[in-house]
């Protein structure tokens, strides 16, 4: 019996341990039909949902997320593109383009992003690298840059390649750069935009755009969600971009924003509007169950400490950066751990602003964030102690010597000359 009594305490603790150490994590159970997605906090990048976040996908069309960032980075919006002979021929959906046309980056990247033009993809794509196979290679650069280490693309628009693929996960962390970027914020919450016509075209190019959730409303823009049928349209929804083949299914990339707050998220291989059901489910879930706290802004003193060769004799360590965090919102916030780690042997001189530790914050023992202590004020060193460092300096050691040695044969001829005048009164007394 005392043995069964024994068994269950400890068993009561680890459950306990076990609870408390994944309180961070999730606050309620939630599923999506999509066969992989995610859910991120746009400040902090943290992952607030995921189903299958990292393994790899068809993205679709939004592999143009990644096309319309590298054309903001590497052309200019007023430039002119003329469309050549191949792009007028790329299949799926496009604006059309005649070979001869000629269109300026920032209509082209409209119709990128709101008409999911795989022809403007490829104009862009060759007016930034000469070639979509050069275009592809600086993709996947750049999306190692941003954290997406699970992606190859292969082209500009998405359209399939077997070795065309990206996760849940990656696609977030691209489109999440991507909005940092303002006319990628303009243009992937833009609902209509059009095209003046041209010589080859007569007519103007009206684009809507695909992402329904910007302004489905109405018969046949409705989900059932939480047991009612509503709009698909989603008033905090700006953005970003959709995407679909018969292989890689409904794909979605959104991001919204309440309550001072953005996420991002992501659904692949969808059904029908099922991609629509599970992006506001994970957008609502991120929304209603999760909390921003500041651990620490910047600027704030954690500690003086002695600086004792200095002209002042204490010196305010204050934080470099802030730090923020995702936490359920029922989450007790005193359960936050602070610890400073100061470097060895701090002396002046000091600059202002110089790391001279860390803190280091963090929860059940997982680090939530750290940033440096840098110093409030600059302090200079004592001048005894500038003197002998200019002494023990081996630039200068040379120098001294000579000095050191003129005044010991000094002290010398000097010792010898009163000598010699003493005994020459010595002398005279004598007589």
């Amino acid at each position: 019996m005392r043995r069964l009594f024994v068994i269950i305490f400890i068993a009561t603790i680890l459950i306990t341990s076990t609870f408390n150490s994944f309180a961070m994590i999730l606050p309620a159970q939630i599923d999506i039909s999509s066969e992989s997605g995610v859910l991120i906090d746009f400040e902090t990048g943290e992952v607030l949902f995921e189903k299958n976040a990292h393994k790899q996908m068809y993205p679709a069309s939004t592999t143009k997320i990644m096309t319309a960032i590298l054309t903001l980075e590497n052309a200019n919006l007023n430039d002119k593109v003329i469309i050549d002979k191949e792009a007028p021929f790329t299949e799926g959906s496009r604006m059309y383009v005649k070979e001869g046309e000629e269109f300026t980056v920032d209509q082209l990247l409209h119709a990128l992003l709101i008409e999911s033009a795989n022809d403007s993809a490829v104009a862009l794509a060759k007016h930034i690298s000469g070639s979509t196979e050069e275009f592809a290679k600086l993709m996947n650069k750049r999306a190692k840059e941003l954290g997406a280490l699970n992606t190859h693309f292969t082209n500009p628009h998405g359209l399939p390649d077997e070795n065309h693929v990206t996760t849940a996960y990656d696609l977030a962390m691209i489109a999440k750069y991507g909005m940092t970027i303002p006319k990628f914020r303009e243009i992937v919450k833009t609902i209509r935009y059009q095209i003046p016509a041209t010589e080859k075209t007569p007519e103007i190019r009206y684009f809507r755009n695909r992402n329904r959730l910007l302004h489905g409303v109405g018969p046949g823009n409705k989900i059932k969600y939480n047991g009612e049928w509503i709009d698909i349209k989603y008033d905090i929804v700006d953005g970003i971009k959709t995407g679909y083949t018969s292989k890689a299914g409904q794909c979605l990339v959104s991001t919204a924003f309440k309550d001072n707050r953005r996420v991002i998220s992501v659904v692949l291989k969808a059904i029908r509007t099922n991609v629509y059901l599970d992006s506001r489910t994970l957008i609502d879930y991120g929304f209603n169950n999760f909390k921003k706290i500041n651990v620490v802004n910047s600027g704030t003193k954690l500690k003086t400490i002695e600086i004792e060769n200095g002209i002042e004799k204490n010196l305010d360590l204050i934080t470099q950066d802030s730090i923020s965090k995702i936490v359920p919102k029922d989450y007790n916030e005193s359960n936050i751990k602070m610890a400073i780690e100061l470097n060895p042997e701090i002396k002046a001189p000091i600059s202002k602003g110089e790391a001279l530790g860390k803190v280091i914050y963090s929860i059940n023992n997982e680090i939530i964030g750290k940033t440096n202590l840098i110093a409030k004020n600059s302090i200079d060193e004592k001048q005894i102690y500038k003197i002998v460092k200019r002494i023990k300096d081996p630039k200068n050691m040379s120098f001294f010597k000579i000095v050191l040695g003129i005044i010991v044969l000094f002290i010398i001829w000097r010792t010898i000359v009163t000598i010699n005048r003493i005994r020459r009164k010595r002398r005279r007394w004598k007589w």
